[in-house]
């Protein structure tokens, strides 16, 4: 419900409430009444009140969870939402917001299991359909979240979240036809999604068309000028050509969001070979720093080279 119409259905429930009794649904309707306010900090101390007199009411739980969630008090709400799933297994809503904190914490198995459980109560369900989809690719099981996402576009085709994410999902899987063919058609329904010209400016390169890439990845940084990686895929097609565009675009893919920090080893390499050493040396170990386990034997021995001319003068 609207944060409104919450806000005076919590009010009407307040006086309402001293004069019913001790009425469980009463109270978790004013419950949901809090948290679809924003009231989150008084729905977790109304909720947890009213649960210790009733802690086998798992709508309560349930509310008493999405508090907390939007709290950002992770744990607290699995917790919640795992009382309110064992005590109604059946009810597809809890497995639901089960699955959904279990991804939040990284609990990824755990929470394809409960998106698999509540897919057995509502079979096509398309948002649990789309969050399973969302959890199989997390797990690298790149095909079983294409086939996720293809179902929930069988039920709802101009889902452009749907949509974009199976071009994702398919541009990973190589599956560069499928990818483009959702990509475009996520361009049909919102011209300016930016992330979508983003991905198709990836097929492009990948077919070696450098021109085509560009093309897109402007239209994606005119609709949105701090995108990150945006900034970093069209600095690595001028690597070659226009060193001191590359940079420029190296710089706005670490300062946009969200920031692209492996292009401080392309700036450091831009750097080294203008013979701007001492930069290229601060590239160079912003590099290792953000990325303790990777290149380390190169970067040690560019380090070296970069402090052995320096001292040679």
């Amino acid at each position: 419900m609207g944060r409104t119409l919450a806000r005076l259905l919590d009010v009407g429930l307040g006086l309402i409430e001293p004069l019913s009794g001790d009425r469980p649904w009463i109270t978790s309707l004013r419950g949901r009444a809090l948290v679809d306010a924003g009231e989150y900090e008084r729905a977790i101390l109304y909720l947890h009140t009213r649960l210790d007199q009733h802690p086998e009411a798992p709508w309560l739980h349930f509310h008493a969870g999405r508090a907390a969630q939007a709290k950002g008090l992770a744990h607290q709400a699995r917790t919640r939402f795992a009382h309110a799933a064992a005590l109604a297994p059946g009810e597809p809503t809890f497995r639901f917001a089960l699955g959904y904190a279990l991804r939040q914490e990284g609990l990824l198995d755990a929470a394809a299991r409960e998106y698999a459980i509540a897919l057995q109560a509502v079979p096509g369900e398309p948002r649990i359909l789309f969050n399973l989809g969302i959890v199989e690719r997390e797990r690298s099981r790149l095909e079983a979240a294409q086939q996720c996402f293809e179902e929930v576009l069988a039920r709802w085709p101009r889902d452009v979240r749907a949509l974009y994410t199976l071009g994702v999902c398919a541009y990973e899987r190589r599956d560069l036809y499928r990818a483009r063919r959702a990509l475009e058609r996520v361009l049909e329904l919102d011209r300016k999604h930016h992330k979508a010209h983003y991905q198709l400016a990836l097929i492009h390169l990948d077919e070696q068309d450098v021109e085509a890439a560009r093309a897109a990845l402007r239209t994606a940084l005119k609709l949105q000028p701090s995108y990150a990686p945006g900034h970093y895929a069209l600095a690595r097609t001028f690597l070659e050509q226009d060193a001191q565009r590359a940079r420029h675009h190296l710089r706005e893919a670490l300062l946009g969001h969200p920031p692209v920090l492996r292009a401080h080893l392309d700036l450091g390499r831009l750097y080294e070979q203008a013979g701007s050493l001492e930069k290229a040396r601060s590239e160079y170990l912003l590099y290792r720093r953000h990325f303790p386990d990777r290149r380390q034997d190169w970067i040690a021995g560019r380090l070296a080279a970069i402090d052995a001319a320096l001292e040679g003068g």
